[in-house]
């Protein structure tokens, strides 16, 4: 047989456009994955010659899913270059808003965009939605429609509004949060905080667990590891970078300004995407991966209790570290329960009705570095400007940039369960292509739209395409991208 690709176009319940190509050699099997990310974004560009103050308003529009983080790592970037020290109620504010974009965004994923697979693994994909989901759970699709808005409530009342916040600014954040604001935040989070302990026996251990012991193997993957923590807990916000390797054993911690010595970025003909991999141990052996699997990877435990207690059972059942790519999900509800708790937490303190949110600062050429979490991962800005006010230099690591390299590594091992010597199990090929990508939940595009079919094509050696399976109504210029 001569070689040819099993191409996967579309990938449904994510944010962006993915295509994953397979390659096989002369007798049908896999000999290689990759995923196209083939949806370019400029941003790095075009921010080149905007005033600097401004990043915090620009780069919220990279993303209208996840906006928050990228509006604070600009900020913090911002606040670096200037050596400005925020305010401690500037910096829990910013803390709170952050904790209202896991809120949202993990419930969506967990119940909405990859839930489905393992909430309805007995319905054909092109049903598993929020119908048949409500169809079969409905008081807990009550229930995530309620947490969700609490988290889009937090990030709106400090934002000032729930998508493309703008209130972050260099120096802190020019907004406060009167004392009845605070205590109708509080109300509302710890009701969500009651609703998500809730899920922990009704849908993760006989679900969401039993799903990811079922599918051990499925996209395993052997990798380094990097996220934030804070003394070696888990952190969203304001910590520094930890990197894990296989083992366990600790490679790095480094504060954001010193990531150009610790990562490497390289760009790839197949994506608008680069890879990025540890600078010390080189591309073959620097893969490493983000996300909330990465966060509880390189961190010992977490400071809430509710967390704290999960982590602690994550680590005993999964391993330490884990390498199982479904464990993401068990992974992704712990982070979503440090989130309601630590959004408990800071409402809690009575520093964060304070009014002194804006630190001062002197207009100056500067050079910054800001990281978060965002719900995906690590997020890294860098900005550099001159004395006029105007951006030099630009550059963003984005959590899916760093994971797209892992994601065709797992993309060949779950090819391989379904391809043989030319045969295609399509069922199973659709199938486990879609819960492996949805697992790290990419962000392909950092936008907000999503799409509704997936496409495998099988091409012949002469690029002519020999099969299709499913698909829907074409997109202009993906399939063949």
């Amino acid at each position: 047989m001569s070689r040819r690709e099993v191409d996967v176009g579309q990938v449904t319940r994510i944010e962006g456009a993915l295509k994953v190509s397979v390659n096989l050699d002369e007798i049908g099997d896999v000999s290689g994955a990759h995923a196209n990310i083939i949806e370019f974004r400029g941003f790095e560009k075009f921010l080149i010659g905007r005033l600097f103050y401004k990043t915090p308003i620009i780069t919220t529009r990279i993303c209208g899913v996840c906006p928050v983080p990228h509006h604070l790592a600009a900020a913090k970037a911002c606040d670096s270059g200037l050596g400005v020290e925020i305010t401690p109620t500037a910096a829990m504010l910013r803390e709170l808003m952050l904790m209202g974009e896991f809120i949202g965004d993990h419930t969506l994923q967990i119940f909405v965009l990859g839930g489905p697979d393992l909430l309805l693994p007995d319905l054909p994909e092109s049903k598993r939605g929020i119908v048949e989901l409500y169809k079969r759970y409905p008081d807990v699709v009550k229930d995530v429609i309620k947490v969700r808005s609490t988290g889009q409530e937090l990030v709106s009342m400090l934002g000032v509004q729930a998508v493309h916040p703008m209130t972050a600014i260099p120096g802190g954040i020019n907004r406060h949060l009167s004392t009845s604001d605070a205590n109708t935040l509080l109300k509302h989070v710890r009701e969500a905080k009651e609703k998500i302990m809730g899920w922990y026996d009704s849908i993760v251990i006989p679900i969401i667990e039993k799903a990811a012991d079922s599918y051990e193997n499925l996209g395993y993957l052997r990798t380094n590891y990097l996220g934030l923590v804070k003394n070696n807990n888990i952190e969203l916000y304001d910590g520094t970078c930890k990197v894990v390797n296989g083992t366990g054993k600790t490679l790095a911690q480094f504060h954001a300004s010193e990531y150009l010595d610790h990562l490497q970025e390289r760009t790839v003909p197949y994506s608008y995407a680069k890879w990025v991999y540890l600078k010390s141990l080189g591309i073959d052996d620097g893969i490493v991966r983000v996300g909330a699997l990465g966060r509880v990877n390189v961190a010992e435990g977490a400071s809430t209790d509710f967390a704290g207690k999960l982590a602690k059972e994550f680590k005993a059942k999964f391993g330490s570290p884990s390498h199982s790519t479904l464990s993401y999900y068990v992974a992704r509800y712990l982070c979503l329960a440090y989130a309601v708790e630590r959004a408990e937490q800071l409402l809690e303190d009575q520093k964060i009705t304070g009014t002194d949110v804006k630190a001062p600062w002197k207009m100056k050429a500067g050079e910054g570095m800001g990281v978060v979490e965002a719900p995906r991962g690590l997020l890294i800005h860098h900005y550099a400007w001159n004395s006029e006010r105007y951006i030099t230099k630009a550059n963003l690591i984005v959590p899916t940039t760093t994971n797209s390299y892992p994601i065709d590594m797992s993309m060949k091992s779950v090819a391989q369960r379904s391809i043989s010597e030319g045969e295609v199990d399509e069922e199973k090929l659709r199938h486990e292509v879609g819960l492996t990508v949805r697992a790290y939940d990419p962000c392909i595009s950092c936008s907000t739209h999503l799409d509704d079919y997936l496409l495998i094509e099988i091409k012949g050696a002469d690029g002519k395409t020999v099969k299709t399976i499913g698909g829907g109504a074409k997109r202009s210029g993906i399939e063949n991208a």
